[in-house]
């Protein structure tokens, strides 16, 4: 099997890539999520928003801030959707399924949803550059003994 090689040129490429999307991310949370979500949240997403907005992509906490968000949106979006079951037992429906579920969203729940989707990019990003600094340490320790 072959091991993936990674120098601190890819981890800083990787790093400055998180910048980008953490632009991104705080136009979401500005334009969609605190306008939508119920007022706890919306602190703690508006905090969020200036610490990015500053770049302290890297502080302790923000893993943690982005991880509260993602299940704050996870549950405004299961608010603003339901299942619909639909039927169809016309003679010309030949299939042994005569029902089905179909998921239906309100706009707020696709405008949260589209907020969410770079929120959770830029979470996998930095998860990726500390996992990979943290690979880095132990090596280093390792080597040294």
């Amino acid at each position: 099997m072959d091991m993936p090689s990674t120098s601190s040129g890819d981890i800083t490429a990787l790093a400055a890539s998180c910048f980008p999307l953490a632009r991104i991310a705080v136009t979401g949370i500005a334009q969609d999520v605190v306008k939508l979500v119920p007022a706890d949240p919306r602190r703690k997403a508006e905090a969020l928003a200036v610490l990015l907005q500053e770049g302290a992509l890297f502080q302790d906490g923000i893993l943690e801030m982005l991880h509260e968000l993602i299940c704050a949106l996870d549950d405004e979006i299961a608010r603003s959707s339901r299942v619909v079951e639909c039927y169809d037992h016309s003679p010309e429906n030949v299939s042994d399924n005569t029902s089905w579920q179909e998921l239906q969203t309100t706009r707020k729940a696709d405008r949260l949803n589209d907020a969410l989707a770079t929120i959770l990019e830029l979470y996998a990003s930095l998860m990726a550059v500390r996992d990979l600094l943290r690979a880095e340490q132990a090596l280093k320790t390792l080597r040294a003994c």
